[in-house]
């Protein structure tokens, strides 16, 4: 298919800026993609620390200019995003995938990687949007890091790192160039077949306490449905204001 433009990097500081910063100098094309092995000083979520060892790790960017074909809501994208990372990898053998709601890629219950969605507007609309990936590769050791795992940890085998990107360049093509006004129901639907503890009781964490609820299902708009395990009512949670927990977090 060839719709991206792949740049490999030796190392870089965060694939995201990286992009962002060709953008700012308007050295920018629908369609870059920059991956390196070597990320210093990659970013998650809420501008956390997303570490990663050289040369045993996968950080990439994607850099996709929508334009009046942008998707309604921006949570489409990162269920897009998200349901292809799990398909290239279910594809090469990785075990037992889950997403945990908003962006972490499980396996085995750990976390092997992480999604970072930054999405700019125009005009109050969606217009363009950088998407990283950092996976966790042939890392063996993640000190104080319980939830954290790679796909050496979890199938005791070392995994050429050339063959995963392959796999997630090959279904990031056919996902991200298709027409999302007639897929996004799809991709809603396939996050939702793939979210982790999904119709069980689980534990989350708001500003003030502890508590225990279903998920149930993620919305369009990216909100976590839950049910009250004690009264049974529904009701809409967002992920800057509650948090869903790991196994490890309730020791």
């Amino acid at each position: 298919m060839g719709y991206f433009n792949i740049i490999k990097l030796n190392a870089i500081t965060s694939t995201n800026d990286y992009l962002k910063d060709k953008r700012l100098k308007g050295d920018h094309k629908d369609g870059d993609f920059v991956w390196t092995k070597n990320q210093t000083a990659g970013r998650g979520q809420s501008n956390k620390i997303w570490q990663s060892e050289p040369e045993n790790s996968i950080s990439l960017s994607i850099y996709r200019a929508f334009g009046i074909k942008a998707p309604q809501h921006p949570f489409e994208i990162s269920a897009a995003f998200a349901c292809a990372t799990v398909h290239a990898l279910e594809s090469i053998g990785v075990p037992e995938l889950s997403i945990k709601w908003p962006n972490d890629i499980l396996s085995c219950n750990h976390k092997v990687g992480g999604i970072l969605i930054e999405n700019t507007y125009k005009n109050s609309s969606l217009n363009e949007t950088i998407m990283g990936l950092g996976l966790n590769v042939n890392q063996e050791r993640f000190d104080s890091l319980p939830n954290a795992a790679s796909l050496f940890t979890l199938t005791n085998k070392k995994w050429d790192l050339e063959t995963v990107l392959n796999s997630l360049v090959h279904t990031y093509e056919k996902v991200l160039f298709s027409n999302f006004s007639l897929t996004k129901k799809k991709y809603l639907k396939g996050f939702n077949s793939f979210l982790w503890r999904k119709s069980k009781i689980s534990k989350f964490k708001d500003s003030e306490k502890i508590f225990e609820a279903v998920p149930l299902e993620v919305t369009q708009e990216g909100k976590l449905l839950l049910l009250d395990p004690d009264c049974k009512t529904q009701s809409e949670i967002d992920s800057a204001t509650v948090r869903m927990l790991y196994y490890s977090e309730l020791v």
